[in-house]
């Protein structure tokens, strides 16, 4: 964990603003030289502008571009292109695996930063409190119930991805702090971090007003925190507890449906087992209007939390999907679908898409060529599907509303599928073996769950037998668990949760077989090294930097990275 400089912090509003709003309502403050730390600190606007900071500091390309490379590009999903061998080779290095601990994106600084900033607001804010009038009690617990959120979602991330990292609740204030802080193990800090997320969580706003729209999912709210705990108790094998916090989360919604409409749509009734999913206009044959809402629009209905870019190509870009994924002018990119994923809606396999009137896959991916296709999900602002009832394919169009390198989609972190998804998995693993009339209660609940999800998504006004899911297909445990899998790949392809997922279910396997089966499908030259490598269960998580290990002394470098500057798949997968 590295040093970092009070001024900057204090200065982290001017180097990029808040895009909540577009009149932007957290205000800016002093140039970095003229900040003064006495002269800071006195009143509530100087908190917010903090607050502001946390966000913009989520906002950044090095946090981002982290979500997509952590949760993402290990897994079967992307692939390198030759764009990533000539302009960024760890990249390259990374997606073909044979990381080292120099590869630049071990580097956790980033996420660091955020954490520096939410200690620095909780450790001033009870003394602004004293000093301003104006902040109340409960604006102050608040304030510490948002900063606490965001920081525990950074030490979440960063759990998942290196497993034991040092944590550590006190800001960094002075040059002289010793920071040389041990790892603390992976459960022990996930521990942790529900225990502060339960303390804080019913300080936290519930609803923002509709006048703040972006607000009510562009910044931490309660419900944003019963998103982390319902995932964090999935990590911890709580599955009752995930399911509570899930619970909690999707009632809340349908409560938000209900407000809205006076009820839930018949939709939501009936299509979607009464869980209140966007729409599609499903009397005619044109799809799109929920990829729109969800990805192109942003801030949906659906939305728990997303980091929120304003489309103005005045304001912040999203440079990490800039970079990665791509603009539209003669399709740059430096990451692309492997051949598996991107080929799928193209040939007659449907490896992940089972289903060719699947709206996912023509909206998550382009089709270039008859051999191959890019990234579009986040990359594009709308895509409208057009599926003539008797056809066998579909006719797409997207439509790209950002300038070149403008691109302005928003971050998403949480929305309703995920938390549905999870309550689905956390069902499954509650079955046992065997028939028992609680395992069929069980397996229902979870498949409701999931039959929700896939039948919005397909592109039929009418759905017959041989278009849906089946629950008598998935009466085993393994058979459902195979199910919820597969379809968190379909929902959540390119959003940064894939690799997760595989490492969660790696942890609870207690071995790596279903992650280097899945992890075989991206079709590496150095597949036998890769898979050798991924036997291990240390080579799930990532090395630390090397640069870190050179500042802290305390951190002791993954046993699968070797002694970490000069190791790669080549020399670690055999331990040498």
């Amino acid at each position: 964990m590295r040093h970092y400089d009070i001024k900057n912090i204090l200065s982290c509003a001017v180097i990029s603003l808040l895009t909540l709003t577009a009149c932007g309502d957290f205000l800016e403050i002093e140039p970095r030289n003229e900040i003064i730390l006495e002269q800071f600190w006195n009143e509530k606007k100087d908190v917010d502008n903090i607050i502001a900071g946390c966000y913009s500091g989520m906002q950044s390309d090095a946090v981002i571009s982290r979500m997509m490379a952590w949760g993402e590009f290990r897994s079967e999903n992307v692939n390198t292109t030759g764009t990533a061998q000539q302009k960024d080779l760890d990249l390259h290095r990374l997606l073909v695996e044979n990381i080292n601990a120099s590869n630049y994106y071990t580097g956790w600084s980033g996420f660091y930063d955020v954490i520096n900033r939410c200690n620095t607001v909780i450790y001033y804010a009870p003394s602004v409190a004293e000093k301003d009038p104006s902040y109340t009690e409960s604006e102050l617990r608040a304030t510490i119930a948002e900063a606490s959120a965001i920081r525990d979602l950074c030490y979440f991330y960063l759990i998942r991805t290196f497993r034991d990292i040092p944590y550590t609740t006190e800001p960094y204030l002075d040059d002289d702090q010793v920071m040389d802080i041990p790892a603390t193990p992976f459960n022990e800090v996930l521990n942790l971090l529900i225990a502060d997320l339960e303390k804080v969580q019913n300080d936290a706003v519930k609803r923002y007003p509709e006048t703040s729209q972006n607000y009510q999912t562009g910044r931490i709210t309660q419900d944003a925190i019963h998103a982390m705990l319902c995932e964090m108790y999935l990590w911890k094998k709580d599955y009752a507890n995930c399911i509570r916090y899930a619970d909690l989360v999707i009632e809340a919604y349908q409560r938000y449906a209900k407000e809205k409409e006076g009820q839930l749509l018949s939709d939501m009734q009936t299509r979607f087992n009464g869980f209140p999913l966007l729409r599609e206009n499903y009397s005619t044959s044109m799809y799109g209007y929920a990829y729109y809402q969800i990805f192109g629009k942003g801030n949906s209905s659906e939305s728990i939390f997303e980091l929120t870019f304003v489309n103005d190509d005045n304001r912040l870009t999203n440079w990490a999907v800039c970079r990665k994924y791509g603009f539209d002018k003669d399709h740059i990119f430096l990451v692309k679908p492997s051949d598996y994923v991107g080929l799928d809606q193209i040939n007659s396999a449907y490896a992940v898409f089972s289903n060719k009137y699947d709206a996912r896959a023509y909206e998550a991916l382009v089709q270039i060529s008859a051999t191959s296709a890019n990234i579009a999900k986040y990359v594009y602002s709308d895509a409208t599907i057009s599926f003539d009832q008797n056809a066998s394919s579909a006719s797409v169009t997207t439509t790209l509303s950002y300038a070149d390198e403008k691109n302005h989609s928003n971050w998403i972190i949480y929305r309703l599928t995920d938390i549905m998804l999870l309550k689905a998995e956390a069902l499954t693993q509650m079955m046992t073996d065997g028939e028992s009339e609680e395992n069929a209660q069980l397996q229902e609940r979870a498949f409701n769950l999931v039959n929700a999800v896939n039948k919005r998504s397909l592109c039929r006004a009418t759905l017959s037998d041989k278009d849906t899911l089946h629950l008598a297909d998935y009466g085993t445990k393994a058979q459902m668990e195979e199910l919820v899998m597969k379809e968190r790949h379909r929902e959540f392809l390119f959003e940064g949760k894939r690799w997760y997922d595989l490492v969660r279910r790696s942890l609870r396997d207690g071995n790596t077989l279903y992650l280097r089966t899945a992890v075989a499908q991206k079709g590496l030259e150095n597949a036998s090294i890769a898979n050798s490598k991924l036997t291990r269960m240390d080579a799930i998580f990532w090395p630390y930097n090397i640069e870190e290990i050179k500042v802290n002394k305390n951190l002791v470098q993954n046993p699968a990275f070797g002694s970490g500057e000069d190791s790669s798949i080549e020399n670690s997968a055999t331990g040498k």
